[in-house]
């Protein structure tokens, strides 16, 4: 997998890049195993970037991460994705094309539309007081082993809608409408895995393969 990094030299170190993540550093950034690209860095004068791409494995993820859950075979993030798209109260959302972007830009990606199904499948219960549905586990009871998803409606650019509304996309594209995607849909007395136009924004959850 190919990883771009971005430095950048400043009086007191470097800044580094890397996706949506800066850090500064007051000594050496990074370990390189080429001693021309480390004395390039030492050398730089202040203001001066770089940008470096250098190969790294791909991330393995286990279930034993305490920001996401393990249901239907996947790790499912416990919260909506809060980098990016449209912002509004404290809820992010993303047009189709740009919820595919983001997702990879976090090293994960969205549920297939099949997923999102088998998630329904384990069952779900409404939170009046959380404006959400909980699902799988005991989500009709103390929600251990439960993944919560907030009704936060969706934005059509001009402001937020149906805010009592679940809507999440799903990677699966409209079958032979290039207009239409899979999402999740749901409101306190239904839900279903339904199409929507991929110009709407929805809040993103999203997944990651477990290797076991």
């Amino acid at each position: 997998m190919r990883k771009i990094i971005s430095i950048e030299k400043v009086s007191n170190g470097f800044i580094v890049t890397n996706g949506n993540t800066k850090r500064v550093y007051d000594g050496s950034p990074l370990k390189f195993e080429l001693d021309q690209i480390h004395q390039m860095l030492y050398n730089s004068k202040e203001g001066d970037s770089h940008t470096i791409v250098i190969e790294v494995d791909p991330p393995v993820f286990t279930s034993q991460d305490h920001d996401s859950i393990e249901l239907c075979g996947l790790l499912w993030d416990k919260e909506n994705i809060s980098v990016g798209g449209i912002e509004k109260d404290c809820h992010y959302y993303f047009t189709w094309a740009e919820a595919m972007e983001a997702a990879e830009k976090q090293g994960k990606r969205l549920p297939t539309a099949d997923e999102w199904k088998a998630l329904c499948d384990l069952g779900s219960t409404w939170d009046d007081k959380l404006n959400g549905r909980w699902f799988g586990g005991n989500h009709n009871t103390d929600h251990k082993g439960s993944i919560f998803l907030p009704a936060c409606g969706l934005h059509d650019k001009v402001g937020v809608y149906a805010s009592h509304l679940g809507f999440y996309w799903s990677s699966s594209s409209g079958a032979g409408d290039s207009s239409q995607a899979s999402n999740l849909f749901f409101h306190i007395d239904d839900l279903c895995v339904d199409y929507s136009d991929v110009g709407y924004c929805f809040p993103l959850r999203l997944v990651r393969d477990i290797v076991k």
